[in-house]
């Protein structure tokens, strides 16, 4: 016994092999348990990436690794809320990453005031992630957000046909759904675009006909599709049955990139214009860390290009804010949830794979992308994403 313990004694004294330290926690709770969900296993290579990277370097506060700890939602509201719970609840949690389905996170919301462990999402796009509570907010976010995605899908949509921008909208009964209805109704209204057609459906719904019909009917131009993988796969390939002159052009929230849509869609894909919005591509990106991490996410992925990484967002959103949080527990010289809140508004600037954040957050804005971040790509079905130049 006393001969394992200086053993294991003598492999601490050795830079780069094991750590004595106890370790710091970064949760994550994502839609493991969604048969078509790619996203929750991107967003885990993001940040487990990141986390090998500092740790190889000594960790934090001076020689403590980084861990991560997941968490299945199944993307049920309720089970990601007891999840939430369950980690911010674990010593030396610095804080819990949250997935791509918004209404998980927002549920949480007032369960992370009181809990003062940062909830950060690395997908969810809803306003309300880091808009209802607006001052000490324990909620941060570094993604897409609605108030400027959405406005870019309507944007876009209009470029598809400026002579005639009547736009048909397709869009989930969820808060997801709700929150992009809203932006899409303030961005149109005095503007150029027309809302010709605003068409719900419930998740789980297996054919979309009178969706369309309603399109058509409101002699729509372009299509804004509000989907995650499973629904979009369905309403493309509805599209892509139809007559030639009623196969509309489609602009598509992310959601869609999440999941294994291409497999989904099929030969669909060839039959109707679709453009999805990201915040982020590895396809001819000159960043260093960009790179860099398209080189590890390849070989995680058993992939040879760029193009083909499964939903990239997650990766690259999940690697700068694993890299984020690491900075402000050096900062902050503690583990407590309060402390990780302040010191990730006072961050100094830094680079990421993403962009330069400078800063990331400040006291009174927690979204740490903006407009500027937004591209269009298209999904091929070999299932590469690749960006409208």
């Amino acid at each position: 016994m006393i001969r394992k313990i200086l053993y294991a004694a003598a492999i601490c004294l050795i830079p780069n092999t094991g750590f004595c330290a106890d370790p710091v926690y970064i949760g994550f709770d994502g839609s493991y348990g969604q048969k078509s969900d790619t996203s929750a296993k991107a967003i885990e290579l993001g940040a487990r990436t990141a986390i090998d990277e500092i740790n190889a370097r000594g960790g934090v506060l001076n020689g403590r690794p980084l861990e991560l700890v997941t968490k299945d939602n199944q993307g049920l509201t309720m089970r990601g809320r007891d999840n939430y719970i369950a980690l911010a609840s674990q010593k030396d949690m610095i804080a819990v990453l949250g997935g791509k389905h918004s209404p998980v996170i927002v549920e949480t919301i007032a369960d992370a005031q009181q809990m003062k462990v940062p909830y950060i999402s690395v997908w969810g796009s809803a306003n309300q992630i880091t808009d209802t509570v607006t001052t000490d907010s324990y909620m941060y976010r570094l993604s897409l957000k609605d108030e400027w995605g959405v406005a870019a899908l309507l944007n876009q949509a209009i470029k598809l046909s400026p002579s005639n921008p009547k736009i048909c909208v397709i869009l989930p009964n969820t808060l997801w759904g709700r929150s992009g209805e809203r932006v899409l109704r303030e961005k149109a209204s005095g503007g150029k675009a027309k809302l010709v057609s605003i068409n719900w459906y419930n998740w789980g719904d297996k054919e979309f006909v009178r969706q369309l019909d309603a399109c058509s009917a409101n002699q729509a131009a372009a299509i804004v599709m509000i989907a995650n993988e499973a629904e979009g796969a369905l309403i493309i390939k509805e599209l892509a049955a139809r007559p030639k002159n009623e196969r509309l052009p489609v602009v598509a929230h992310w959601g869609i990139t999440g999941g294994a849509f291409a497999e989904m869609t099929g030969d669909a894909l060839n039959n109707v214009d679709l453009r999805v919005i990201q915040t982020f591509s590895f396809v001819n990106n000159p960043r260093p860390k960009a790179q860099a991490l398209a080189r590890k996410a390849m070989t995680a992925d058993n992939v040879q290009k760029p193009e083909f990484i499964s939903s990239p967002v997650g990766v690259a959103q999940a690697y700068d804010m694993i890299y984020l949080l690491a900075s402000a527990v050096n900062t902050a010289k503690s583990t407590q949830g309060t402390a990780i809140r302040n010191a990730l508004e006072k961050l100094p600037a830094q680079d990421g794979a993403i962009k330069r954040y400078a800063p990331p957050f400040t006291r009174t804005n927690h979204d740490a992308l903006d407009s500027h971040q937004v591209l269009f790509a298209r999904i091929k079905p070999d299932g590469s994403i690749v960006p409208i130049r």
